[in-house]
């Protein structure tokens, strides 16, 4: 049996490459898989895909880690606007996303919106998980 370059399947082994060199360290290379995952799951998935979302925020990380903040920003958005759309706005992977955007501001050295974020992230958790779930409890961690 064979799948094609479009199967989920293979999509998924492309993205499992590019978390590989991600995890090395080997940023670019990393970009280019991602970018290719990306391109078959938009084609075959289309925006509102769980594999998009996790993609776009794989590669938004990425930016951060390269120090590239205004790109990490733009990919950030993408995936939180992509999860709010297609996850609704307190989907576990959607507040996952908030609390990415709070990342991206801390590191843009813009501290009272990466406190915002946070706080938004906290009131998510709550109402989808209550006050002691971990994620919730995680959140208030992120604001001190």
């Amino acid at each position: 049996m064979t799948f094609g370059k479009d199967h989920l399947l293979t999509l998924d082994a492309v993205h499992n490459m590019a978390v590989l060199f991600d995890n090395q360290g080997e940023y670019d290379k990393a970009l280019s898989w991602y970018r290719r995952a990306l391109d078959g799951y938009e084609k075959t998935f289309g925006n509102s895909h769980p594999s998009t979302h996790t993609t776009v925020n794989n590669m938004a990380a990425i930016f951060g880690i390269q120090g590239k903040h205004d790109d990490a920003f733009v990919w950030c958005q993408r995936a939180l606007d992509g999860c709010e759309r297609s996850l609704g706005k307190d989907h576990p992977s959607t507040l996952t996303m908030v609390s990415n955007m709070a990342a991206v501001f801390s590191n843009r050295g813009e501290f009272d919106k990466a406190l915002e974020w946070c706080q938004r992230a906290l009131q998510g958790y709550k109402r989808t998980f209550g006050s002691d779930h971990l994620s919730t409890l995680t959140a208030i961690r992120d604001i001190r």
